[in-house]
Formats: structure tokens, sequence, C-alpha cells
């Protein structure tokens, strides 16, 4: 495995992107709007795909769970520990759920929603170095992009034929794990491969997705006599939605060098690198905003993103600046900057 390497700043500008799509979502804005920012999470899964390519390291697999772990569940506890404790002080926000509601939060399942997300990203950190092992071992692009093909084809015939046969408890634990893993595990999967991908088959890629999107939305229409959203094809991810997210993130990829140029002349790429690479803390308090800002959409939207992403530079300033100075040990302040900062 190889060693960590210098930030990619392309990486960031999309994650950015991502999380202001994620918060985008949350404000509820009018439908358009919210079919136009649709590629959220699939973005996302495959912006940690980039990002694990770029920072692979020597460690055993319990070591690199363990991190893992550490990263992204311990920060959502340590919020959600922090939330409820004010409702159940001031019930502000609002009033303090019932216990279900607070176990299910904790374990990612609903609760009080949001946090679903950070489940499908551990899921797929859980599988990613077997991932990235097939990755390295399979060189031609053409096998890489067959195995995939075949491994997503096998899941769409399970989300027909399989999963409305299931009910109960089982059709909740196989939808929140094996009905969220595979396919964004297959995002993953080509994630990996985006990198050392030439400009010209990138642009193949994003043309071939972009088409597939194209003829499922033409054959709704026909069917419908009107548009329809990506967003119904959403839980569990098909096929409508993926060709829409990998539509709009192969065309994010292929422009982020020139956005990364606008940025840098309109001085705004602090911000965004910022934010890019303190998303999780941006995420989880923007929960907390989410639930105090009365205001229409936009000026909604505005406003929890600038107190999210306020709050957390505070926080990650604080940290940096007063707290770490102040560790002599490497490996606690390790676990503070997972557990308190990116």
């Amino acid at each position: 495995m190889g060693q960590t390497q210098q930030r990619d700043e392309r990486i960031d500008l999309l994650r950015f992107i991502g999380l202001a799509m994620v918060i985008l979502a949350h404000v509820y804005p009018p439908m358009w709007v919210a079919q136009l920012r649709n590629f959220d999470v699939p973005l996302m899964v495959l912006v940690s795909a980039l990002s694990f390519s770029a920072s692979v390291k020597q460690e055993s697999y319990g070591q690199y769970v363990w991190a893992r772990v550490k990263r992204l569940v311990f920060p959502v506890w340590l919020f959600l520990t922090l939330y409820f404790a004010v409702q159940w002080a001031f019930a502000y926000p609002q009033a303090l759920p019932d216990f279900q509601k607070i176990l299910r939060s904790y374990t990612m399942i609903d609760g009080i929603g949001y946090v679903w997300v950070i489940r499908v990203f551990l899921l797929v950190a859980l599988l990613a170095p077997f991932i990235y092992r097939f990755h390295q071992r399979t060189l031609q692009n053409s096998q890489y992009f067959r195995v995939l093909l075949l491994w997503y084809l096998a899941y769409e015939v399970a989300v027909v034929m399989l999963l409305p046969e299931i009910t109960g408890v089982s059709r909740t634990v196989l939808r929140n794990t094996v009905f969220d893993a595979v396919p964004f595990a297959l995002l993953f999967a080509l994630g990996l491969r985006i990198p050392a991908m030439p400009k010209a088959e990138l642009g193949r890629l994003f043309g071939i997705f972009t088409a597939i999107f194209l003829l499922f939305a033409l054959w709704f229409f026909w069917q419908k006599g009107s548009f329809v959203r990506t967003q119904l094809f959403k839980y569990p991810p098909q096929h409508y939605y993926l060709a829409y997210a990998l539509m709009c993130a192969f065309a994010l990829w292929l422009m982020a060098e020139p956005l990364l140029k606008v940025l840098r002349s309109s001085r705004l790429i602090g911000f965004v690198l910022f934010a890019g690479s303190n998303s999780i803390w941006i995420y989880l308090w923007h929960i907390f905003f989410l639930q105090i800002v009365e205001q229409s959409w936009g000026m909604k939207y505005l406003l929890v993103f600038a107190c999210s992403a306020l709050l957390t530079w505070l926080q990650v300033t604080l940290i940096q600046r007063y707290w770490l100075p102040r560790v002599r040990d490497p490996g606690v302040k390790r676990n503070i900057r997972a557990l308190l900062t990116g």
C-alpha cells in the first residue's frame, strides 16, 4: 500500500459541493432546486474514494476500522449527546424525544434524521480496503468495470425481486445495511479509478451516464406525462437516481480545475477548502441550526450554512491554537483531531 500524498484541492472542492447540496436538501427548497441538487450523497461517496486513494497507509484492518469509527461514529455520538442534553435541560430547540427515537439516532438508522448519511459512509469505509485491493489487482479498466457492472445488475435484480418479499425486522436490517452498502460501495469502487483515468475516458463516462439519465427521464415522461424526480429512486439507490448523480459528479470532476481558478480569483478558496476539510462537523452543527432558524428556504440555507461553518471554525481554531499545543502525547493529539476536527 502507498504513502500519504499531498492534499488535493479538487477533493476538498467536491466535498464542499456535496456538503452544500446535502444542507440545501434539508431546508426544503422548491422542487426544481431539490432535483438539481439531488446528487449529493453519491458525490460524497466518490469523493471518499478519491480521498482514500490519496491517503492509503500501512495498517491492519483492525487499526483501520478503529480509525474510521473514531473519525465517523464518535463525532456523531458526541454531537447527539450534546444535542439531547440541551433538549433534556431546556426543551430547546424542541422537547427531548422518546427513548426509541434517541436509540435509533445513535444507531444511525433514522431517529432525528440526518445521521443516516454517516451510516452509509461507515458501511462503505468498512468495505473500502477490500475494494481497494481488488482495484490494485485488476489492472485493466475493461475487466474492472465489467465486474462492477455485474455486481450492479445483481443488486438491481435483488431490489426488484427480493426486497419486496422481505418484511419486518429482516427488511429493516437488510434495507439499512446490504441495500445501502452495495450501491454505494460500487460507487466507491468507481471513484478509485477516477484519478488515473485520462480526461477523454472521463468524458466518455460522463456521456454514458448522461445518456442513461436522459433515456430514463424520457421513458418516465412518456409513461407519466411529466418529469419524474430522481428522488423517487433514492431509497434504495437505483438506476435513474444513480445515473443523474454520476452525470453531475463526473461533470464536476472535469470542471474542478476551472472552478478552483475562479474561486482563487474571487478569494473564496479559503472558505471552500476549510469547509471541504471540516465537513463532518459543519454537517453535524447544521442539524442544530436547522431547528432554530425560521426563514424562507433561501435565507434559511445561507444562515444555517454560515452559522454551522462559523461554529466549526471557532471549534477547530480553539482546538488547534489552544488545546493541541498543550498536549504532549502524539496519540492523544491524533484522537482529539479525529474526534473534534475534520
